[in-house]
């Protein structure tokens, strides 16, 4: 058994191999970085941010009286709130799924400020005629300024209870919205452009992910000097998502974000001179642009830094200062810091052993990957089903691992496949007969149970995308 833990990170790394040497016995090894580009956070725990050209200062929002702007128009909706129970406490709830509006999505539509909740799609029937690609800007009168603010506003609400929303919506739905945005978008608005690309790639709106569609808006933007775009089109080029493979093209692009001050691009640029994807390898270097974007507060360089800090490789070996990244990594929620510093603690690698801290951090790094999981993220809801597997942080279990793997793959991230076919030997021999049996249970496998990563394998996984 080799356990690892694939990275949530904006990153992309192959650590197996390279870190292997570093301590004998099993280990929990980040594999990569895979993001999923259109995320563009700094910490796991912080709300998405993007970088727009758009130098406009917000307006206040117009009531929503009917009346319609550029492209809009603001509606008063009724709506009974149907029952969900959260925690354990029963409330009332929209039956929509919803994300913030953040500044590139706002300059796009001209809603005047970054506010307010997008509706992205529905659990059922739309409650009370809620539409996925509304933006819900009040509740019975209150100001919605994101998700998680509309998310508290219900918690403190009751089922059955009768709620007016405040919406702005595009014509007569997604359609028209996706309209409004490709015109903005070739007329020169950046925040359209990049919006396109993001809800594109996510698959939200506007039907199933489309990589390819996303990467045209995504360049446009890039184009523009978008710098959260050029990363994103850069990790498509990087893994061939939705463009053909070009490594050099990915550099080029995160290079440009990287200067521009972009911290995830700086992150990215250091995993390929950590790795050599479309540079000559230079772990100086990789170095340099992690502190670059550590001196930024990008968690994932933390974490990378600390691991050249443990090996010696681009810095002077240090293991007090790869204890200090990993532990404020940690503190900002990044499970694959939790589990490696975890994993010294077990080992008294550069630092004194001590099994009880061991098996706490442990318990830390499986409640942030379930959290992570339980948000619909696809690399996390593997890595839980890993945890399950090898029994970290939670208690061993091959039918909660089969679920949480099969989960993962059921919701169709090309990354996670791509990485895992990429790299199969961070998974022992044991447990890539395991998954291959995974696969074979549910239909999508008919080949051998020989542990090889055949491009049947892969064939098995996606076809399981889409199904969550």
């Amino acid at each position: 058994m080799r356990p690892f833990l694939i990275a949530l990170s904006i990153v992309s790394v192959t650590a197996a191999g390279g870190l292997s040497a570093m301590a004998e016995g099993p280990r929990w090894t980040p594999l990569t970085g895979v993001l999923s580009p259109e995320d563009g956070s700094s910490t796991p725990e912080e709300p998405n941010r993007t970088e727009t050209s758009s130098t406009e200062k917000p307006t206040p929002r117009a009531p929503a009286d009917g009346k319609t702007d550029a492209g809009g128009a603001r509606l008063a909706l009724k709506v009974t709130l149907v029952k969900i129970v959260t925690d354990g406490q029963p409330h009332g709830d929209l039956g929509v799924r919803t994300m913030a509006v953040d500044d590139d999505l706002a300059n796009g539509l001209d809603l005047g400020g970054a506010r307010g909740a997008l509706v992205t799609g529905a659990d059922s029937s739309p409650a009370g005629g809620l539409l996925a690609g509304d933006v819900i800007e009040a509740l019975d009168g209150r100001e919605i300024a994101s998700a998680d603010a509309l998310s508290a506003e219900l918690r403190r609400s009751n089922a059955d209870q009768q709620v007016t929303v405040d919406v702005w919506r595009a014509g007569t739905g997604p359609s028209d919205l996706k309209q409004l945005l490709v015109d903005r978008a070739n007329g020169g608005n950046v925040g359209a452009a990049a919006s396109l690309g993001r809800l594109l790639s996510l698959g939200l709106v506007f039907g199933p992910k489309n990589y390819g569609e996303a990467a045209t808006y995504y360049l446009k933007a890039a184009e523009a000097g978008h710098l959260g775009s050029m990363t994103r089109y850069a990790l498509f080029a990087k893994d061939g998502i939705g463009i053909p493979k070009d490594e050099a093209l990915a550099v080029k692009w995160f290079r440009e974000a990287a200067d521009g001050g972009q911290d995830a691009a700086m992150t990215n640029l250091g995993t390929l001179y950590e790795t050599g994807r479309g540079v000559t390898q230079d772990f100086a270097e990789a170095a340099r642009w992690y502190q670059k974007a550590v001196d930024k507060g990008h968690v994932f360089a933390m974490h990378r830094l600390a691991l050249l800090y443990e090996a010696g490789r681009g810095v002077k070996k240090d293991d007090q200062e790869a204890v200090r990244l990993l532990r404020a990594a940690s503190d900002k929620g990044l499970s694959e810091a939790t589990s490696w510093l975890a994993e010294k603690y077990e080992q008294g690698r550069g630092i004194a052993k001590d099994d009880a801290e061991a098996y706490a951090l442990n318990a830390r790094a499986a409640d942030q990957v379930r959290r992570a999981a339980e948000q619909g993220n696809a690399v996390a809801t593997f890595n839980l089903g890993v945890l399950y597997r090898i029994g970290k942080g939670v208690k061993k279990s091959d039918t909660e691992a089969a679920y949480w793997v099969v989960r993962s793959l059921k919701l169709g991230d090309k990354y996670l496949v791509s990485e895992l076919i990429r790299n199969p030997t961070v998974l022992s021999e044991a447990d890539r007969k395991w998954l291959q049996q995974v696969l074979r249970d549910e239909g999508t496998y008919k080949g051998p149970i020989n542990g090889t990563f055949s491009p049947e394998v892969r064939t098995a996984m996606e076809a399981l995308g889409g199904q969550a």
